[in-house]
């Protein structure tokens, strides 16, 4: 049995099942990979038909004849859509979390400039979310070479944030724009 996928959705279920691509992947069948530290020991099995990982164990490779486990549904990564962002009573809709923190924060700084410079000195534990140099925005080199990227002239963003972290590094940038939250600039996620 030929199993087709896209590949951006491969390379989805392979980012989720190894975030810090650290991991081997052995083919098990023609519709299951095997993801793991050791090639010959996966620890974790994608099911290419039904877009679907679950633990890997002796039961998890099927013989012919035996009915398949259960598949354990994994959390998907950031999944598109549309993302609404209220501001001063204009709406726009992003399709990712990322579009969305970028407009997000370019409309804020257009609005009240100076505003990213401000955000720029607030660092939550490990990270910024703007900088001037993608190096500024992450403790660890790799992490500013996989997520940073360009917002406005002069001004990098990290796009590694999730739907919670997005919506508290907008608010974060009103408060230092003099914006009210949920009045001037609101977003739905």
């Amino acid at each position: 049995m030929a199993v087709s996928i896209l590949s951006g959705k491969l390379a989805d279920l392979l980012k989720q099942a190894s975030p810090r691509g650290d991991m081997h992947v052995t083919i098990l069948s023609s519709t299951r990979l095997g993801i793991g530290i050791n090639p010959s020991h996966p620890q974790t099995v994608i099911d290419l038909v039904s877009d679907t990982m679950e633990p890997f164990s002796t039961h998890t490779i099927q013989l012919p004849g035996q009915i398949p486990p259960p598949a354990v549904i994994a959390r998907r990564t950031r999944t598109t859509g549309a993302y609404p962002l209220h501001f001063k009573g204009k709406t726009s809709s992003y399709s990712s979390l990322k579009e969305l923190l970028g407009a997000g924060l370019k409309e804020i700084e257009a609005y009240v400039p100076g505003t990213l410079a401000k955000l720029a000195k607030h660092k939550a534990r490990t990270k910024r979310i703007v900088a001037r140099a993608p190096k500024d925005l992450f403790d660890q080199t790799e992490l500013a070479e996989k997520y940073a990227e360009p917002l406005i002239d002069g001004w990098c963003y990290g796009t590694n944030n999730s739907a919670e972290e997005t919506k508290t590094w907008l608010r974060r940038a009103c408060e230092y724009a003099g914006l009210e939250w949920d009045k001037d600039f609101r977003v739905e996620l």
